[in-house]
C-alpha cells in the first residue's frame, strides 16, 4: 500500500462504504496507510465527517485526530475542531453505531489539543442523552482532562469529576 498515492488509498476506502466493492482487508491496509499520510488527506477526511455511513464518519474523525496530533491541520485547525464538535452532537439512533463516530471525534479533539474543543466536550459531558452516558462521557472526561491538564481519569468517577471541574471553571465552557 505504501506505493499507492493518497488519492488511490482514499478511493479504496471510498469503495469500502459501497457494499461488496472492496475486500475488508484491503480497506484496512489502505486506512492504516492513510493514518500516516500528511495534509493531502485533510479535505477528504473533513468530507467524511458528514458521510451517510457512520463508519466513514468514524474514520474521518480518527484520521483528522492523527493529522492534528502531528500539527498538520494548518489554517483549518479551528474549522476542523468545529466540524468534529458538530459530529459529537449528531443524533444517535437506536442501533447506537453513531457513538463510535462520536467517540472518534472526541478522541480527535483531544489529539488536536485546541482549547476550543472544551465547549464541545462540555456539551457531551452535560448531555442527558442516554446514548452518550457511559463510555462516551468517559471518553469526553478523558479528552477534557487532556485539554485542560487535569487527571480526571484518576478519580473514582471521572465523569462527575469532569462535570464538577466545568462548573468550577465557567470561563472554560465558552472558549472559542
Amino acid at each position: 500500500m505504501r506505493s499507492l498515492s493518497s488519492r488511490e488509498l482514499m478511493a479504496i476506502c471510498d469503495g469500502h462504504w459501497v457494499p461488496g466493492t472492496v475486500e475488508y482487508g484491503r480497506f484496512v491496509a489502505a486506512y492504516n496507510e492513510l493514518a500516516i499520510r500528511g495534509p493531502e488527506i485533510l479535505d477528504w477526511c473533513r468530507g467524511l465527517l458528514t458521510h451517510p455511513d457512520y463508519d466513514a464518519r468514524e474514520c474521518g474523525a480518527f484520521l483528522l485526530g492523527q493529522l492534528g496530533a502531528r500539527g498538520q491541520l494548518g489554517n483549518a485547525a479551528e474549522a476542523v475542531v468545529a466540524e468534529l464538535g458538530a459530529l459529537t452532537q449528531r443524533p444517535v439512533e437506536e442501533d447506537q453505531k453513531e457513538t463510535q463516530a462520536i467517540d472518534a471525534a472526541i478522541g480527535a479533539l483531544a489529539e488536536i489539543g485546541s482549547p476550543s474543543g472544551v465547549r464541545h466536550l462540555r456539551a457531551v459531558l452535560l448531555s442527558e442523552d442516554e446514548f452518550l452516558a457511559g463510555d462516551t462521557q468517559w471518553a469526553a472526561a478523558d479528552a477534557l482532562g487532556r485539554l485542560v491538564g487535569e487527571p480526571f481519569m484518576e478519580a473514582a468517577d471521572p465523569v462527575s469529576t469532569a462535570r464538577a471541574w466545568l462548573q468550577a471553571h465557567p470561563g472554560e465552557r465558552d472558549r472559542a
